[in-house]
């Protein structure tokens, strides 16, 4: 080597690339100031979402009296039917203590829950012919139904 060169620099290329990898750590103070700021973002952007829907629930539920109000007798028992059917058992009897509800909507509940059982009676009786046609294996699944050895 000439003395012109710098020893540093003179090295192969390999160690040059190691030496460069190892300067480009991040400082771990920057890393987590980095880490810090994405977390107040974050935060920021799910209260904003939670403040939005709570604004959200808020005007539907100071807008539902009104819109109760304002329907006319044919709409009020299919939209009550339909609100008490989304409803818990608990709030279900809450709301069926309105005023403004129709007393057919308590008939259509009967007529509704007899249709729910119908239905689920049926499909309790094709499963128990599935069971009867095909047999059922050790681990209770349905067997293919064929030659038996």
């Amino acid at each position: 080597m000439t003395k012109f060169l710098d020893p540093k620099l003179a090295t192969s290329k390999t160690s040059r690339k190691k030496r460069m990898q190892i300067e480009d750590i991040p400082d771990e103070a920057a890393a987590l100031r980095i880490a810090a700021i994405m977390q107040r973002s974050a935060k920021k952007k799910v209260e904003k979402a939670n403040n939005e829907a709570r604004l959200r629930a808020k005007a539907i539920n100071t807008t539902i009296p009104d819109f109760i109000a304002a329907l006319d007798e044919d709409a009020l028992a299919p939209f009550f039917f339909a609100l008490e059917r989304l409803a818990t058992a608990a709030n279900r009897r809450r709301i069926a203590s309105h005023p403004l509800r129709p007393e057919i909507v308590h008939e259509m509940h009967i007529e509704a829950d007899e249709e729910e059982a119908a239905a689920e009676e049926a499909e309790r009786m094709e499963q128990i012919k599935l069971q009867k046609e095909h047999g059922k294996t050790d681990d209770g699944t349905l067997r293919e139904a064929g030659p038996t050895n």
